[in-house]
């Protein structure tokens, strides 16, 4: 019996190491890993302003329908906070076209910090500029996670050509006696010149607006992929490749993260042109980051297992749970995947894959209907779930999402952790 486990398992392995190594190998790519860098660094602004978004939210009466806010006293700062966030999660277009070209620089080695921002950030201007208005004008809706497309292409397609033309020595080269500053300064000059002027080019010369037309080419695909079956087996991968001892977040999750960015960004002005928080439009707001995710995820992957191990007979188990309770609470799982370990586990992996999978639907289920508030905060995604929902959604009862996550943790573990327990204690 152990062996057709253990044959299963090395099969499954050998699969998935198949899924894994081009993932591995995109995600190794300098400018995948740039995005991902560069969206990171970004977090915490918009963590920050979801922060006075929650305060807008508690001086507003958007919550429950009695028509009074919730903290009265903060009414008259209500629309001062709202602007705070208009200006991070709002902007996020902008500062992200600093970001990632910064990114790219130091993962190619071939650009300096101050080089890559100014690059980046005025690039990204050139190609909002407004062509419907005869004395110029930026568009300022794209600064906002609706431009944030146009920002990654603008950012790779300029830090590429930029680096080209150096490469091929298309510059002005100075003597050895001027200052490297101001050698600088004219070494980058043509390059500059190049890429100002080409971005200049086809958004007023040529007049294409490439933020309308990238977010018309993607609109069927981002809004289309807020759907139940998308999150499902979003996370079935990344569970997949978890189970094998691959980090599954960090290698598919963070692809979605300009999804879950747009998203987010339109349940913010959804909430702010009055819409209650049980009716905002997208359930996986901040999906790839935070949000559903992190209620549903691991508080069925993990949690069950935390508890089974503390009330485990196993002497080694019971003092691995409480070891891993603290950091589990605030869904840091390492310790459990590797711990246990749960990864490469023949008794624990298909409860693992079949926990976490059921539990995103029942989740996004849930979440789907009028009885539950959707997010429209970016929250840190340490923060304990039961926090975390009422926290970025404003609504209380989603902190029972990560109990039931749990139950059906729990129910499907059961049977699996009684045989692996049984093995333990044989050991022991």
């Amino acid at each position: 019996m152990e062996k057709t486990k253990q044959g299963f398992i090395d099969k499954l392995t050998e699969q998935v190491m198949k899924i894994s190594e081009p993932l591995a190998k995109l995600s190794g790519l300098p400018s995948i890993a740039a995005i991902q860098d560069g969206l990171v660094a970004c977090m915490p602004i918009l963590i920050t302003g979801s922060i006075f978004l929650i305060l807008y939210v508690l001086g507003s009466p958007v919550v429950g329908s009695s028509g009074k806010a919730l903290l009265p006293f903060l009414t008259p700062y209500a629309d001062k906070f709202a602007w705070v966030n208009s200006l991070t999660l709002g902007f996020m277009g902008l500062y992200c076209s600093i970001s990632i070209p910064v990114s790219y620089g130091e993962k190619t080695g071939k650009l300096d910090t101050k080089t890559a921002a100014l690059l980046g950030i005025t690039t990204f201007l050139l190609f909002t500029l407004s062509g419907n208005d005869e004395a110029g004008g930026i568009s300022v809706a794209a600064f906002s996670a609706s431009g944030l497309f146009v920002c990654i292409v603008t950012s790779l397609v300029s830090s590429k050509l930029y680096i080209f033309l150096l490469e091929k020595n298309i510059r002005i080269s100075m003597p050895d006696s001027v200052p490297p500053n101001i050698g600088n300064a004219f070494t980058s000059l043509i390059p500059y010149g190049v890429c100002f002027t080409l971005a200049w080019f086809i958004r007023s010369v040529l007049n294409f607006d490439m933020v309308t037309w990238l977010m018309g080419v993607l609109s069927p695909l981002v809004s289309g992929s807020d759907n139940v079956f998308t999150f499902v087996f979003l996370v079935f991968l990344s569970m997949l490749l978890w189970s094998v001892g691959l980090h599954g977040d960090n290698m598919l999750l963070t692809f979605m993260t300009p999804f879950g960015a747009i998203w987010l960004n339109e349940n913010v002005e959804a909430l702010a042109a009055g819409t209650s928080v049980y009716g905002l439009p997208h359930v996986l707001a901040g999906f790839g980051s935070t949000g559903l995710t992190r209620l549903t995820v691991w508080t069925a992957g993990v949690w069950p297992l935390v508890i089974f191990m503390i009330l485990s007979k196993v002497k080694y188990l019971k003092t691995l749970g409480w070891a891993c309770l603290p950091s589990a609470i605030f869904t840091i799982v390492e310790p459990v995947i590797f711990g246990l370990p749960l990864a490469l586990n023949p008794f624990l992996l298909v409860p693992f894959l079949l926990s976490t999978t059921v539990s995103s639907a029942v989740g996004y289920l849930l979440m789907a209907t009028p009885l539950f508030g959707k997010f429209y905060a970016m929250v840190p995604w340490a923060t304990p779930p039961f926090i975390l929902g009422p926290v970025g959604t404003g609504d209380v009862k989603t902190a029972l999402i990560p109990f039931i996550s749990m139950a059906i943790g729990v129910v499907i573990y059961l049977p699996f952790w009684r045989q692996y327990e049984k093995e333990c204690m044989l050991r022991e």
